[in-house]
């Protein structure tokens, strides 16, 4: 990704519904299914600008979890230090700079596209993973929604359900890790989004609604739409925006 492309998300992804309500998602499945104590780490893999790394630090203030951001690009770190007085890491999530068995909680939101060896990427979050800690994955699904977007943020693919149940295959054999959840989220943003990239096939823009914040009642809205579905264990959509995991590292 290019520097550009780390000002447009830096500027927008405070507050916009879509990249908030991800890092929401992770904050409460980081509380439902862990009690971190001081002496554990929580790594954000990929941490892009720094945001869920910032927010996290905030959260548990000087007195909790360390929390820990990996960054390949030298443009989002030095972007992350002028914009939010962040030292990302220098590191790629397929060799990730850690100690085996080291952190609680492993995330990767949006950064598995971004490799052709997805399944090198997926290896080296559970083995940096302490048995009995969880990673929190995110990833964009169906190709239908394949977009220019995906081509300047530099993606790979987008995902189905059984491409992420064939990458996870191996180590659900292997027993190195459980499912928690995999479900498709962002449910009821799919038609909106995927009518809005047909017409944007049709008739091409240099602006880009991924780079913008809708009015304050439209976003609050949509983030609802995305976060409160995502919850629910029991619901489990056909389609959505993105894949949403939490895989548990078994302790044996």
């Amino acid at each position: 990704m290019k520097r550009a492309e780390f000002e447009a998300l830096g500027a927008v992804e405070r507050e916009h519904w879509f990249y908030k309500g991800k890092r929401d998602l992770v904050r409460y499945f980081l509380q439902r299914e862990t009690a971190p104590t001081p002496d554990d780490i929580i790594l954000d893999a990929g941490a892009g600008t720094g945001e869920l790394v910032q927010e996290l630090r905030t959260q548990f203030g000087h007195t909790g979890p360390q929390v820990i951001g990996i960054e390949y690009s030298e443009e989002a770190r030095a972007y992350a230090k002028e914009a939010n007085g962040l030292d990302l890491t220098p590191g790629s999530i397929l060799d990730l700079p850690l100690a085996n068995d080291h952190v609680l909680i492993s995330c990767a939101l949006d950064v598995l596209e971004h490799v052709e060896d997805d399944q090198r990427g997926l290896t080296e979050l559970i083995r940096v993973t302490k048995p009995g800690g969880i990673i929190i994955i995110n990833v964009p699904a169906f190709k239908a929604l394949w977009s220019e977007w995906d081509v300047s943020l530099g993606h790979f693919r987008r995902y189905s359900m059984p491409m992420m149940r064939e990458l996870l295959a191996p180590h659900l054999a292997a027993h190195s890790i459980e499912i928690v959840e995999l479900k498709y989220i962002n449910n009821f943003a799919f038609p909106l989004i995927l009518g809005y990239r047909m017409f944007r096939k049709i008739l091409p823009s240099d602006k880009r609604a991924e780079d913008s914040i809708p009015a304050k009642p439209i976003n609050d809205l949509m983030h609802t739409l995305l976060v409160a579905p995502a919850k629910w264990h029991w619901f489990q959509a056909p389609f959505g925006v993105s894949i949403f995991a939490i895989l548990r590292k078994r302790t044996g």
